[in-house]
């Protein structure tokens, strides 16, 4: 049985960021967060930096003149 996660918009983060937030609070009611530890990293590498060999976090992967950002 394959489920698909729903996409939240939270703001113009790129899209290939992600966090271990996002997977541990999918599910649960609004404004009931559990985990958000502010560790991030790129789909695109897989380690916290971006292609353009930057640090990926939530205010810097919000940049969309950085050449990686996917909207």
């Amino acid at each position: 049985m394959s489920q698909e996660l729903e996409v939240i918009q939270q703001g113009p983060r790129c899209r290939s960021l992600l966090s271990k937030g996002m997977y541990i609070n999918h599910g649960l009611p609004p404004g009931k967060e559990v985990a958000g530890d502010g560790n991030f990293w790129c789909g695109q590498t897989q380690r916290v930096f971006g292609p353009d060999d930057k640090v990926c976090d939530g205010d810097r992967c919000t940049d969309t003149s950085r050449p990686c950002y996917e909207a």
